[in-house]
């Protein structure tokens, strides 16, 4: 693998330290809508990327309660004219105060202070799943996947439930200065995960 996750001039990112007591807290940094160029090689096939090929970097840092629960979608790309990264979290920061979710529109994030309204189905997490800010409604989105990584842990004090479904993003955004993005198959992820570390 040789790839490049470039980070443009000027390009926002959303960084923020989510406090669950004195003691407990997370540092989380997310950046979305970072053009990828490079190669995969995968036995004989070289796969190259380049135009329209996007990163999304997570890096964080902190203590963690010893059971949590999160939501987490993103996804990055070219959409009604415009370069957009989604960036949504869900249920983990739930009274804290803090939140993990914007978007980025050419390089520019537009922070959502509030808790976003997550429903899917646990029973089967590849039927559609929405995405909606209170109202005013600055996101309102459905997310279709299209593949299911799941993943099942349990020995006793650690486990592990993980659904990250990959698919598509369609309907709209909001950005700080009322603007309306129209959002059509952003390709991304959204997951539903449960840990006891």
């Amino acid at each position: 693998m040789d790839l490049l996750v470039g980070m443009p001039a000027g390009h926002e990112t959303l960084s923020v330290v989510v406090p669950w007591d004195e003691r407990r807290f997370q540092y989380t940094s997310k950046h979305t809508a970072r053009p990828a160029s490079g190669t995969v090689r995968i036995g004989g096939d070289v796969l190259a990327f380049g135009e329209g090929a996007w990163g999304t970097l997570d890096h964080g840092r902190g203590r963690w309660p010893r059971s949590v629960a999160w939501n987490w979608g993103a996804a990055s790309g070219r959409t009604d004219g415009r370069t957009v990264g989604l960036q949504f979290g869900g249920r983990w920061t739930r009274g804290t105060g803090a939140t993990e979710n914007a978007v980025c529109v050419d390089g520019r994030i537009s922070k959502i202070g509030q808790e976003l309204q997550w429903h899917w189905s646990r029973g089967d997490h590849l039927a559609p799943w929405s995405i909606r800010s209170p109202e005013p409604a600055g996101v309102d989105l459905v997310f279709t996947p299209f593949h299911n990584r799941s993943t099942r842990t349990d020995i006793g004090l650690l486990a592990n439930r993980t659904d990250q479904c990959f698919g598509h993003y369609t309907g709209s955004i909001r950005t700080d200065d009322g603007e309306r993005i129209v959002v059509d198959r952003l390709l991304g992820w959204a997951e539903d995960v449960r840990m006891r570390w």
